[in-house]
């Protein structure tokens, strides 16, 4: 496991296991072990893919653009991953809202957002509104997909960078209607950390006081409190989701110990603290959570 350092240079670990302060910050050193590993799955098509092997995911490409930008780094070859996305317009492959989604956060992120792109993502988005006014499929969803609001959450997201216009109260009317009686979100009667952190995101999004969704803090505070988390996409959605409500976690230091336990020796991070291997994905939910602890 490799190590981070403090700001005066001395070491995170090997004493990590039992415990810190969370006064401390991640030196030089971590962001450069980081952003290494990222670059190193760089592709030759300008995009990213965990596994080095092409063609590049628009997944991943999107992760770890999203993460160098929170180490404060582009990518080696910004203009080519733009063109990744870019060239996927026009061969008119970016697919469903997802793949706008991804293209949107990161031209947006490059500064390489086009008429072209707003004009190609506009129509195709509307056009997936359902009829209970969220975006995408919300019913007998793929079991990959982890929640019913996602495509919601991603598809005013790009709406959002493309400057499109939606029917803003209609898209809050369908995510009210997931909020469960124990003050989270989730379908089929039960809340999830998923449905709750993207309830919660798309709240934000929408301009929403967030600060007046006492039932989902209260949803979120008793999660961290019972802390059955077991992956790091779990604490992703639960530092994140009280984010957006303006909250920080009261167990920084139990966030930042799982948290720096599931880096690898590459650099990255994986799902879990015993096992698992680096990927985009898991790096930026690491990247993120480490954020908001305000140790970056």
């Amino acid at each position: 496991m490799p190590g981070g350092e403090l700001m005066d240079g001395s070491p995170l670990y090997p004493d990590l296991r039992g415990g810190y302060k969370p006064s401390f910050r991640l030196g030089p050193r971590f962001r450069q072990e980081v952003a290494r590993y990222i670059e190193s799955r760089h592709l030759e098509d300008g995009g990213y893919f965990f596994a080095r092997v092409p063609p590049s995911s628009g997944l991943d490409t999107c992760f770890a653009v999203k993460s160098l930008s929170i180490l404060g780094a582009k990518p080696g070859r910004p203009e080519t991953t733009a063109d990744f996305f870019l060239n996927g317009v026009k061969e008119d492959r970016l697919g469903g809202i997802t793949g706008i989604f991804l293209a949107a956060e990161v031209l947006n992120e490059l500064g390489r957002m086009t008429d072209e792109f707003r004009d190609y993502a506009r129509p195709r988005i509307m056009s997936l509104q359902n009829e209970a006014g969220g975006f995408g499929a919300y019913r007998d969803i793929d079991l990959e997909v982890p929640s019913e609001l996602q495509d919601t959450c991603r598809a005013i997201r790009a709406l959002q960078i493309v400057g499109a216009d939606f029917d803003t109260e209609r898209v809050a009317r369908f995510t009210s209607s997931f909020l469960r009686p124990d003050g989270g979100y989730g379908a089929r009667g039960y809340s999830t950390l998923a449905s709750t952190f993207c309830a919660t995101e798309i709240h934000k999004l929408l301009g929403e006081d967030t600060g007046k969704l006492t039932t989902a803090r209260g949803y979120l505070r008793k999660r961290e409190e019972n802390w059955q988390v077991q992956f790091i996409e779990d604490l992703y959605w639960l530092v994140l989701g009280l984010a957006n409500l303006g909250e920080k976690t009261n167990v920084p230091d139990k966030v930042a110990r799982f948290v720096m336990m599931c880096q690898r020796s590459n650099g990255g991070f994986s799902r879990a603290t015993i096992m698992g291997i680096a990927t985009l994905e898991y790096t930026y939910y690491a990247l993120s959570i480490l954020r908001q602890l305000a140790v970056l």
